[in-house]
């Protein structure tokens, strides 16, 4: 099996930035794309840096604090769901400026996915986990995807989903990050309790991990709501059983499908009408 990122002694989140050179042609290299999947299988998670424009970010977060902002007040909501104390789950419509390929359809993204759940993935999920000012940490979880819990083969077998989130405020240690345990989706459903690492991820940048790998938020030490762009992408097989009871997963207008490529459209095969 190939090694995992160790500096100081401590397991590291691999950190992957398009070249010059790959910026000219617009793709990643088939050496970029086989350390990402070497990284996804391994470690379970890695960074994509500075793959969505600024101001698609700065757009989203305006949209989100003007759109959504009844779900910021603490109280319960019957169409979203809390994941922690002062943190709740909302499903976001993909609509302007969330319907924007760059972000649920990311060229820098997409290939990424595609070596670890193969071509014909679905988008699954699409939403924003806010942390409300001064949130404590949240309880060590994983969000799904453990097939045979009870079997030795499951440390074996490729991921089936994966998360990925986009900060809309940078992921830090003042407004909060999400905490995670590298190697975890190979531990055959224990849970660990020491051995985290906390990476700071900037507006811009993503970061992705196996749907089995264990993760919770850190404290959001702020007088901010930190919302975090969340997809989840899965095998056109996989269904998310348990975090979508309350609202539906993925909601898109029939006016968006039509003006999507062939491609895109079928990434959105499971959307609702928004």
């Amino acid at each position: 099996m190939d090694r995992m990122n160790v500096a100081n002694g401590r397991l590291m989140i691999a950190r992957i930035a398009p070249s010059e050179a790959e910026r000219r042609t617009g793709a990643f290299g088939l050496e970029t794309l086989e350390h990402a999947l070497r990284c996804l299988r391994v470690e379970g998670a890695l960074i994509l840096e500075d793959i969505v424009d600024a101001a698609v970010i700065a757009e989203a977060k305006r949209a989100f604090f003007k759109v959504y902002a009844r779900y910021l007040n603490n109280s319960k909501h019957d169409d979203a769901l809390s994941v922690g104390d002062r943190r709740v789950m909302i499903t976001v419509n993909l609509e302007p400026p969330f319907d924007d390929p760059r972000l649920f359809a990311n060229p820098w993204l997409l290939p990424v996915l595609s070596t670890a759940l193969d071509e014909e993935f679905v988008l699954g999920a699409f939403g924003v986990v806010c942390s409300l000012s001064f949130a404590p940490g949240q309880e060590r979880h994983r969000d799904g995807g453990v097939l045979f819990p009870h079997s030795n083969v499951e440390r074996l077998l490729p991921a089936v989903a994966i998360t990925v989130a986009i900060p809309l405020l940078e992921m830090n240690e003042l407004h909060g990050t999400t905490a995670l345990w590298l190697g975890s989706h190979r531990s055959e459903g224990r849970v660990p309790i020491e051995g985290d690492i906390q990476p700071v991820v900037r507006q811009g940048s993503c970061v992705l991990w196996d749907y089995r790998l264990v993760h919770g938020g850190t404290p959001n030490r702020s007088t901010l709501p930190r919302p975090l762009l969340y997809m989840m992408y899965c095998r056109p097989w996989f269904v998310d059983q348990s975090n979508f009871k309350k609202q539906a997963p993925l909601r898109a207008c029939m006016h968006l499908l039509t003006k999507l490529s062939e491609r895109q459209q079928r990434l959105l095969a499971r959307a609702q009408g928004g």
